[in-house]
């Protein structure tokens, strides 16, 4: 008699979004099963324009809450910095092209 490996409920769910999914999303295949097979994580974005904004930000970063986007926003333009892609204007003053982000 051959011993045959079975297969659990969930590799066969994961076979059946490789099947279906892989040709619509292509390359970012890959990418998308990673998020989808990974532990979930909770966020919560702040009204900036509450009265006690700032307090709950605290509140929150006390119970070791993350503020992600301060944290992108300082990769990046450090980034930008090192990288030394800032423009210079017909006055010779650098001039960052997302100005938002300076």
């Amino acid at each position: 008699m051959k011993d045959k490996k079975k297969t659990t409920r969930c590799q066969l769910a994961i076979s059946h979004f490789d099947l279906h999914y892989k040709p619509v999303y292509d390359l970012q295949w890959p990418s998308v099963r990673a998020a989808l097979l990974s532990k979930s994580k909770h966020c919560a974005l702040i009204n900036s324009f509450a009265s006690d904004s700032k307090k709950i930000g605290m509140s929150l970063a006390e119970l070791g809450a993350h503020d992600f986007i301060w944290t992108a926003r300082e990769k990046f333009v450090n980034k930008q910095l090192k990288d030394d892609s800032y423009n210079t204007n017909a006055s010779g003053t650098q001039v960052c092209p997302l100005y938002s982000f300076c």
